[in-house]
């Protein structure tokens, strides 16, 4: 490139080259091809917030942003083109995260401005909740709102009792009270829907429960009735059945007695004993007659059938 010239135009040329190579390594060290992102955040919130940034669904800070004030986040070197830019932050008095996206095409020195969202505390009212104790005891019952338990208090029998006031957010919430009958140890439980606008007050009914112990009781005694019924009848068995053993032990003895002795009296006693058994074998062998020529009948008939 240089040809032979005198001394100081060989410097020239030497400070020449210098210059340019400088130039390409300056050029090369700045990122040739890059575009810069200037980024902004504005917080239209009541309250300060704590703002994290995404790009590209990277994150790349997080800073503390003041309410109805414009912070910068920063400076990126971003390939030239489209990114997609996002800010996240925790609202308090929601108590929700929220998000805000925006689509930006980089080139060269581009500024990008993001908004968080202005999200007021909702409003909140007083909610009165009384329990009708319609049983004839008192009853310790429990208040739950939205599946979330509240307190518990005594509801006293017949009469009417703040179970609770609370304060909750307008819109619609499920109510529920329950309580153990002290009788039957059955659990009951009473659930009420409320649209909550405006400062209110709801009523539960606690009905009466089933009363199971005297029905129980009026089966043990039935039971008893039984029992002792059942133990009477065997009693009454056991003492006939025993008469029916002395009288035939003193039908024998009499028996055995009568010869020596010569009394007609316990004589006939012992005869007329041996009669009413001679009597009694006589029906049982009649009835075992009759059982025999229906068994024979029934078989001829099932003969000729055939």
């Amino acid at each position: 490139m240089c040809k032979i010239y005198p001394l100081h135009a060989l410097l020239t040329c030497i400070a020449l080259l210098s210059i340019a190579a400088l130039a390409s390594d300056q050029g090369n060290f700045s990122g040739e091809g890059k575009s810069t992102a200037h980024v902004y955040v504005f917080n239209r919130d009541d309250d300060r917030l704590s703002v994290s940034l995404f790009i590209d669904s990277s994150l790349v800070d997080s800073k503390e942003v003041s309410s109805e004030n414009e912070a910068e986040f920063g400076t990126y070197q971003l390939d030239e083109g489209e990114h997609r830019f996002t800010i996240t932050w925790w609202d308090e008095d929601t108590r929700k995260s929220y998000e805000s996206s925006v689509t930006a095409a980089v080139k060269y020195d581009t500024p990008v401005m993001l908004y968080t969202e202005k999200n007021d505390e909702p409003e909140k009212f007083y909610l009165t909740v009384l329990v009708r104790n319609e049983n004839d005891k008192d009853l310790d019952l429990c208040l739950y709102i939205d599946d979330k338990f509240e307190r518990c208090t005594n509801a006293k029998k017949n009469a009417m009792t703040e179970a609770g006031k609370i304060k909750l957010e307008s819109g619609m919430h499920n109510l529920s009270v329950r309580w153990k009958d002290p009788d039957t140890e059955i659990e009951y439980r009473r659930i009420r829907r409320v649209d909550l606008s405006r400062d209110d007050a709801v009523v539960i009914y606690a009905p009466k429960g089933v009363e199971i112990k005297k029905e129980s009781s009026r089966s043990g005694d039935l039971k008893a009735a039984q029992e002792k019924s059942s133990q009477s009848s065997q009693s009454s068995i056991k003492k006939e059945t025993d008469n029916n053993v002395s009288s035939n032990k003193s039908g024998n003895s009499s028996e055995n007695t009568a010869p020596k002795t010569g009394e007609v009296s316990a004589l006939r006693r012992t005869k007329q004993t041996v009669e009413r058994d001679a009597e009694g074998q006589n029906i049982t062998t009649n009835d075992h007659m009759y059982i025999y020529v229906l068994i024979i009948a029934l078989a001829v008939y099932l003969l000729f059938r055939s």
